[in-house]
């Protein structure tokens, strides 16, 4: 009697630790399912980030070529592209209500590319320093043009960022 009472003991045992494994070994099936969702999810691929083309125009209406190449490129480029249009040292002429429509054979006007690439979101910053020494203020500057603000210069994109100079 006493062999048969420690038979069943040990049977008793058995069933409880292989009970106690399989209840083990399905939580962590559910656990590492779950992880396996989640990393799915954490891991999934951001889109690219756009490249933008930061181009400086620091030619004024003596230099209509280069205005007109500037304004022109940036319009390609807007189709793909994030684009700052930065106007310094003579540039902000350009962009005055009181200027004249910079013109050359194979080109736009220059108030008419100013108008498409505002139409395009693109951004332009005119700065103050240079538009104060044409004795200028921004309430000069034609609508949608506003003052260079230094964090437009990185928010603009969020990409990589090419520059090209006029």
């Amino acid at each position: 009697m006493r062999a048969f009472k420690l038979f069943a003991i040990v049977l008793v045992l058995i069933f409880a630790v292989s009970t106690i494994n399989a209840q083990t070994k399905s939580s962590k099936s559910k656990t590492k399912s779950k992880t396996v969702s989640e990393e799915a999810q954490v891991s999934a691929p951001l889109p690219p980030a756009k490249d933008g083309i930061f181009i400086q125009l620091s030619s004024g209406s003596g230099n209509p070529q280069a205005v007109l190449m500037a304004l022109t490129i940036a319009l390609k480029m807007a189709d793909d592209h994030d684009v700052y249009v930065f106007a310094d040292y003579k540039g902000p002429e350009v962009f005055l209500t009181s200027s004249q429509t910079l013109e050359m054979k194979h080109f736009e006007g220059s108030k008419v590319l100013i108008q498409k690439l505002l139409d395009k979101g693109v951004t332009f910053g005119v700065c103050q320093t240079c538009l104060e020494l044409m004795n200028n203020t921004e309430f000069d500057l034609m609508k949608g043009i506003k003052l260079a603000n230094k964090a437009d210069f990185f928010k603009f994109t969020s990409g990589r960022i090419l520059t090209l100079s006029f």
